[in-house]
């Protein structure tokens, strides 16, 4: 499904008469359906879950289960980009409604399928709304049917459907457009005024929170094209977004990027390839100049070209306290996080730091860059010492020739010391009194710095305890003296089995079981069972089961509900899936129950962690044997109204509620326990990709604990579960941090417990503790594995094992996807090839994989060649020049030497040229 679903061309016009016309002057219909005539459908049925007719000029439904199906009779018309289908129709619920079309009717599902369909959210008011769709289907050359398929709950009333075609001139040989004298054929397509020419640019004003610009007919080659750069002044909004249309692609692809809303201009660079659509001929260019309404647009120049155009511009990631805590008469850290985000490289850069008289800048006022390639994050770092308790203002600018100055101001708080004796370890825990079963997820993916290095460009998330190894166990103990003196009660611990395969344990094995402060804090198995398909069965389920009762049920500070092990699963449709279905999982739970009472204990009380995906029917969890169930997030409700992959925390916030409720009345019988999300912005891993809520704030999380406290009261809850403590990666965190200290888990505590004397907040340095960060990872743009044990920042995973020594890294396979991985932060037009110097005694396929500062590794970011199998050493040279998605930072390498299991094979180097 492309991207577009998610509401960027989904124009939402109030309808003010179900029975109207709907065409403007230049549209031509293709097909349309009325159902004003009587009773008459017009060829429509119904394919599903839906009672209902013709009646009063509209053809009325009423919902009756979770998949509501609308056929629309046979029929044929030519398929053309610019082709749109409008549907008059109100409903009396929120929800997203999906429309399918297909030019087929063969295959298991009458030629419809999940790739030819588009989602599109539909208002719950009662009122008539015309909503129009964008499928740019023209790639199968025609269209003979469409499957509607409405909101799942509630009724609908639908007085039209049409298919228009807006109509285009032939294809524009343009691809540079200068808007000084004219608007060069561009044009509003939605909730944005028609576009003028005004002081040298085209002038625009946002008329709702998707407003879009779309080009003429072009006829670009998208190979030869790879960057559109954006020449914009805007005044209001967070994001603005990029929309392509390939001539072989259907459907559409975005991509979205910060604005800098100052009504100034600037200038973004788009590397389009990282759009999957930037295929063969490009037919038009969309932009979204904002998100917000009412905003004043200037465009100045849109080009696609070959290479990044204009002048190198700086853009402030961030600029606060390095530390969380700040405290008189101790060095206190500032971070300043920068981005080239311009056409050129950034010479000569220049941060200069100034806070007020009396104020020590300990190593001078001024960090220096050399250079700052385009999409290059780089950090630079002061101390300052205070004296006395107060807040202190510091001002940044960054400077560099070409460029224009970046000024930015923070302020930092300064408390004194606390007065504590330590004992010579950290002072032990103060657990707080509160009534609530608060949990919180954990997220134990931290125990190299290979695991850090993604995050290490966003300042913002540099934990208090710092790039920390979470295998240490004094490391556990201030998380547990941190989470028990803010009213939390029990970690949810992803844990991960896949046929008697663990991982990620570090934290439960290594740390908590060896920590001092243990008792303190319970914690219970969030089962992350994001398994293969056919990795669950009766057998791996009775051993499943047995590790459980062996290592962990008999532990005092399990967390239990009912007096039983509570057991959380992630994807119960997973267990399902595997066996068979209900019934079958349900023996499955059974087993569990009989094992664990037979080895003396009460049983497992299961939740479930599926209620706000729908993935699973509270009927058929409480027949398998489920008690209850939550979920990792509560964000889709806020997700679904933006309609788009960037949304502000503050949504989340006013939607929680919406969602807890729809959630708790899924079932009489089964405990909901309500999730306060606390995020998510997931750039680290997802780059370009991510979704990101942006504008998450201590005041705002506070303020969800609070709506979540009322919530419990009203409902007689118990059990809070809280969204993630640690997840740096996605965006997802309360663990103590830079940015905001502690002020998620003082307004975690605020919500839940009744005031009290509560303990200081410490961070190590107030105890003579730590510092706690693993050495940094050298750059390299050479491994050669001379030093035994030494991997030099490559790790295995995906069933290959590997160790170092004779000068080599060597491997055995004992999967399908072997894979070695590695971190970096190098610039690709530095090097031309990747060389790898390996022996195998198996002739296979080897692949290469890059990550970049703007996409994952994928099938695109990636070559293959072929392996000698005679266990004999032979070099491989890998172009990359050649390679069209080798550009910009290199984030990480990954090497798959084989996809067979059984393979022995060694590495003597690896190196970039």
């Amino acid at each position: 499904m492309s991207l577009i679903s998610k509401g960027l061309v989904q124009a939402i016009l109030v309808y003010t008469a179900m029975g109207a016309g709907l065409a403007l002057a230049a549209e031509q219909t293709a097909i349309q359906w009325r159902f004003d005539r009587g009773t008459d459908l017009g060829g429509w049925s119904i394919g599903g879950q839906v009672d209902g007719g013709v009646r009063g000029g509209a053809f009325v439904g009423k919902v009756t289960g979770s998949d509501p199906i609308l056929f629309s009779p046979v029929f044929e018309i030519a398929a053309t980009p610019t082709q749109v289908i409008e549907i008059a129709m109100k409903s009396s619920a929120d929800g997203q409604a999906e429309l399918f079309w297909t030019h087929t009717l063969e295959g298991q599902f009458g030629g419809f399928s999940q790739e030819r369909s588009e989602r599109f959210s539909c208002r719950g008011d009662g009122q008539p709304h015309v909503y129009r769709i964008y499928p740019f289907w023209h790639p199968v050359r025609k269209i003979i049917r469409l499957r509607l398929d409405p909101p799942n709950s509630g009724e609908f009333a639908i007085a039209a459907i049409r298919i228009v075609d807006e109509g285009a001139p032939a294809p524009s040989e343009a691809k540079t457009w200068d808007f000084r004298s004219s608007t060069a054929g561009w044009r509003a397509w939605q909730q944005a005024s028609a576009p003028t020419v005004s002081d040298g640019a085209m002038a625009t004003r946002t008329e709702g929170a998707s407003p879009l610009l779309m080009s003429p007919l072009l006829a670009v080659p998208a190979e030869e094209n790879a960057y559109v750069t954006i020449r914009m002044a805007v005044d209001r909004g967070e994001t603005g977004r990029v929309l392509c249309v390939s001539s072989t692609k259907t459907g559409a692809a975005e991509t979205g990027f910060d604005l800098r809303a100052d009504g100034r201009m600037h200038t973004y660079t788009i590397d389009a390839l990282q759009l999957p659509n930037w295929r063969d001929s490009i037919l038009l260019l969309g932009l979204q100049p904002s998100d917000a309404p009412g905003a004043s647009v200037r465009v100045e120049s849109i080009d696609i070209s070959d290479r990044p155009t204009g002048p190198p511009e700086m853009k402030l990631t961030y600029f606060g306290q390095a530390d969380g805590v700040n405290r008189v008469g101790r060095p206190a850290g500032l971070t300043c996080g920068v981005i080239n985000v311009g056409g050129r490289t950034a010479e000569n850069v220049v941060a200069r730091l100034s806070v007020p008289g009396g104020i020590k800048i300990i190593g001078g006022a001024e960090r220096k860059f050399d250079r700052l390639g385009r999409d290059v994050r780089q950090t630079a770092q002061w101390q300052i010492q205070v004296d006395q308790p107060r807040d202190v203002e510091a001002l940044l600018e960054l400077a560099a020739p070409g460029a224009e100055p970046v000024r930015a101001r923070a302020t930092l708080s300064f408390t004194p010391v606390p007065q504590v004796d330590a004992g010579g370890y950290i002072p032990p825990p103060q657990p707080v009194e509160c009534k609530y079963d608060i949990g919180v997820f954990y997220f134990p993916g931290w125990a190299d710095m290979t695991r850090w290095q993604p995050i290490l460009g966003y300042a913002e998330r540099r934990p208090v305890l710092g790039w920390y190894d979470e295998s240490n166990p004094e490391c556990a103990d201030w998380q547990i003296k941190w989470a028990v003196e803010h009213g939390v009660k029990f970690f949810m611990v992803d844990w991960y089995w896949s046929q008697g395969n663990r991982h990620l344990e570090h934290w439960l094995h290594d740390a908590y079981m060896k920590a001092r402060f243990r008792k303190n804090l319970q914690w219970a198995i969030m089962w992350a069972n994001h398994n293969a398909p056919n990795t669950h069965s009766l057998d791996d389920w009775r051993k499943v089961t047995q590790y459980w009762i062996d290592n962990y049920f008999g532990m005092e500070e399990y967390y239990r509900i009912d007096g039983r092990p509570a057991v959380f699963i992630w994807a119960p449709q997973n267990i399902r899936r595997d066996v068979g279905g209900s019934p079958e999982a349900a023996e499955l739970y059974a087993l569990s129950q009989k094992m664990v009472r037979e080895a003396g204990h009460p049983g497992i009380y299961f939740v479930a962690m599926s209620s706000h995906q729908g993935q699973s029917p509270a009927a058929e969890l409480e027949s398998e044997g489920y008690e209850a169930y939550t979920a990792y997030h509560a964000f889709e409700l806020a997700a679904q109204r933006a309609g788009s992959g960037r949304f502000p925390y503050r949504d989340v916030v006013e939607t929680s509620r919406e969602v807890w409720e729809r959630s708790d009345s899924h079932s009489d019988s089964l405990l909901y326990i309500p999730l306060v999300d606390t995020g998510w912005s997931s750039e680290p891993w997802h780059r370009s990709q991510a979704r990101v809520i942006y504008g998450r704030t201590p005041e705002l999380f506070g303020q969800l604990c609070r709506n979540a406290r009322q919530y419990a009261n009203e409902t007689g809850k118990r059990i809070i579960a809280i969204g993630p403590w640690n997840e740096w990666g996605e965006g997802s965190y309360i663990e103590p941090y830079a940015e905001h200290g502690f002020g998620h888990l003082e307004q975690l505590r605020s919500a839940f417990c009744d005031r009290a004397s509560w303990p200081p907040a410490l961070v190590p340095q107030d105890v003579g503790r730590g510092p706690y960060d693993l050495p940094p990872i050298e750059e390299r743009t050479v491994w050669e594995f001379n030093q035994p044990g030494d991997p030099e920042g490559w790790t295995a995973s995906g069933g290959l094992s590997v160790k170092v020594e004779g000068g080599m890294l060597i491997g055995r396979s004992s999967g399908s996807d072997p894979i070695l991985q590695a971190a970096m932060q190098l610039e690709a037009e530095r090097f031309r090839a990747l060389v790898i110097r390996m022996k195998s005694d198996t002739a296979d396929r080897g692949q290469v994989f890059w990550g970049t500062s703007l996409t994952g590794p994928s099938e695109a970011t990636s070559l293959r060649f072929d392996v000698v199998g005679d266990g004999q050493f032979h070099e491989y040279k890998l172009d990359l020049v050649s390679q069209r998605t080798w550009r910009g930072i290199i984030t990480s390498l990954r090497f798959d030497p084989t996809n067979k299991s059984g393979v022995e094979l060694a590495v003597d180097y690896i190196r970039l040229e």
